[in-house]
């Protein structure tokens, strides 16, 4: 009884190891019979959402921060605001910056000592998606006239592995 375990147990390693290896040598055919199949390779069907889970103010340091986690894939995006001088160019304005920051553990593609080539263009896109939608109906960013300097908010977002999403 033992070595019959221990010979089911063996060929199931083997047969997951011959999976993983056609997944990776035949990745479009490996897709296509499962969506001839109807089901995911993770076994879901496809209108079926991966598991999520939300943890709010993971971050101590930051002033908002969530961490999301889709299936295996996880999230993090923080909030900081600094009180700023506001710039010569518009003075009656605030600012809101964005930062996208992607670490060589979120992506094979990304390698320690240079930046991601993907971050600028992410920055940019999120950046453009809260100035048109939410800053408009949700925030009041302008500048503060006071008597002994003016002030102005600044807000950077970092966003961690949320391409991968």
């Amino acid at each position: 009884m033992a070595a019959e375990a221990q010979a089911t147990a063996a060929g199931g390693l083997a047969g997951e190891m011959e999976v993983e290896a056609y997944r990776r040598l035949f990745p479009l055919a490996f897709l296509e019979r499962h969506l001839r199949e109807s089901v995911r390779p993770d076994a879901r069907r496809p209108a079926e959402a991966r598991p999520t889970t939300v943890a709010l103010a993971a971050v101590s340091s930051a002033h908002g921060s969530a961490l999301v986690r889709l299936g295996d894939t996880a999230m993090l995006a923080s909030i900081k605001l600094e009180v700023m001088s506001p710039s010569g160019e518009a003075p009656d304005e605030g600012s809101i910056a964005v930062e996208f920051h992607m670490p060589p553990i979120c992506s094979p593609l990304v390698r320690p000592g240079r930046p991601a080539e993907v971050a600028p263009v992410i920055s940019k896109n999120l950046e453009d998606i809260l100035m048109r939608y939410i800053v408009p109906c949700c925030c009041s960013i302008r500048h503060v006239p006071c008597p002994l300097t003016e002030w102005a908010y600044h807000c950077a977002f970092h966003v961690y592995n949320l391409h991968f999403a």
